[in-house]
């Protein structure tokens, strides 16, 4: 507060509680009184409304005694605006928009000083929308994408936009409203969001699907948006299990279920392998059929997913076999060890004994169809303990936990680790074990 002073307390009492006259006497220096966060006169009434002011009768009278109130900013660099959006006091927004209206306007760009108020940022990089929009203040976001519907509100140290916070808050009372307006009023949407992530990426991790529905109506383009890991939203989809919003999205564009993420080249239909949302597969398989032929990085496939998939029960892999046709050719595809997902069968045979009721026996005509793999070992091999070097990095997960929107959050590809463990139980973000070394250990007590 080099250049302030330090406000009184009877001072910071009238202005919290909305007092005019002892403020009367200070206003040639109303400016310079701070608090030790910076905060005016003005933020220390406006942080103090717990409800919306009935008159805006303070605010007026303060800005005619000290109008460089208006445009002051407190240590974290939130003007007025900042706060009274926060807080939702719409008729304060009003006022101190009209305070601007006498056209100072910038020769350069034409931008008057309502709009320079209104894009003005804070230490987060958050303006009065992103504020508004994320306390859920539907009035003032009406109010001000009303005002300077042009501008097109950029992304704050986050990386999120306004439409972004509104749709990663989930589903709060007046967040359709704050949607409704941004997307009604703003000329120029930006649907951006951290990590490569879109406003449409944060409504399904939340669940939101009147939301979904919302952005999809204008901006189908969406689909096809990856974040910095590859993932679309359709992988995001077929991670939370929302089967509404995976044929809504495939209804926009079928051919999203040919994208695969950057590293491991995984697809939608992979990810809903290692979830085991059969449904969700049979929906992708139905919409896009040729996505069964993608493999990831190692040359999985989906069926060798299905069987990877941590605590994965035996009626699961029926289940994909009975319902989705179309993976019955995936049995003897080969991964780039030459494993098929039989392979991978006859190893979880020592481990979990009831996938003996899909091993294909040796009196079964099927049973020599899978060949060998690169180490020359059959599934017969496999299954009578014969291991080689064969390896098999599993990765999958069962996890009902889902994560957070929050930039810094880990991003759900990072849930499926190698590893096996089908005794223990579901942690935020399990991890399976090397089967080499798992299996190395059963074969060893066999």
């Amino acid at each position: 507060m080099d250049s302030g002073e330090e406000m009184d307390p009877v001072l910071y009492e009238a202005a919290a509680a909305g007092y005019i006259d002892p403020l009367k006497y200070n206003q040639t220096r109303l400016d310079r009184l701070l608090t030790p966060d910076e905060n005016t006169i003005l933020h220390v009434y406006l942080r103090n409304q717990r409800r919306e002011p009935r008159s805006a009768y303070f605010v007026v009278k303060i800005l005619e005694m000290c109008p460089a109130l208006l445009l002051q900013a407190n240590k974290k660099g939130e003007t007025p605006l900042h706060l009274a959006a926060k807080y939702g006091h719409s008729t304060v927004v009003k006022v101190l928009i009209g305070r601007t209206k006498a056209p100072h306007a910038d020769p350069e760009s034409g931008v008057t000083a309502a709009k320079m108020m209104l894009r003005m940022t804070n230490g987060e990089g958050d303006t009065a929308l992103h504020e508004a929009a994320r306390n859920g203040r539907s009035h003032v976001v009406e109010i001000l994408t009303k005002e300077d519907p042009d501008f097109s509100y950029s992304a704050n140290v986050h990386g999120e936009t306004p439409l972004y916070i509104a749709a990663s808050v989930g589903k709060r009372p007046e967040q359709g409203k704050v949607i409704d307006e941004i997307l009604r009023n703003c000329i120029s949407v930006d649907y951006g969001g951290p990590n490569g992530r879109t406003a449409l990426h944060a409504a399904i991790t939340t669940e939101d699907d009147a939301t979904i529905r919302k952005i999809l109506e204008k901006e189908k383009k969406l689909t096809r948006t990856t974040d910095e890991n590859g993932w679309s939203p359709l992988h995001y989809a077929a991670y939370f299990f929302s089967i509404s919003t995976v044929e809504a999205l495939l209804e926009c564009d079928a051919s999203a279920a040919y994208i695969a993420e950057k590293e491991k080249k995984r697809t939608a239909l992979h990810i809903a392998a290692i979830r085991g949302h059969v449904g969700i597969m049979k929906e992708i398989v139905s919409s896009c059929p040729a996505c069964c032929e993608q493999v990831d990085n190692r040359g999985w496939n989906a069926l060798h997913y299905v069987v990877a998939r941590q605590s994965t029960e035996v009626e699961v892999f029926k289940k994909c076999l009975r319902m989705i046709p179309e993976l019955e050719i995936l049995k003897t595809e080969k991964d780039d060890k030459g494993n098929t997902p039989f392979h991978l069968i006859a190893a979880l045979t020592h481990k979990q004994r009831e996938w003996n009721e899909v091993y294909p026996h040796p009196y079964e005509k099927s049973a020599g169809i899978y060949g060998l793999n690169k180490q020359e070992l059959s599934i017969a091999n496999i299954y009578s303990g014969d291991f080689g070097e064969i390896q098999f990095s599993v990765s999958s997960s069962t996890t009902t936990s889902r994560p957070s929107t929050d930039p810094s959050s880990r991003h759900p590809s990072n849930d499926f680790e190698p590893s096996l463990n089908t005794a223990s139980p579901l942690p935020a973000f399990p991890q399976l074990t090397d089967l080499v070394t798992e299996f190395c250990i059963q074969r060893h007590h066999i």
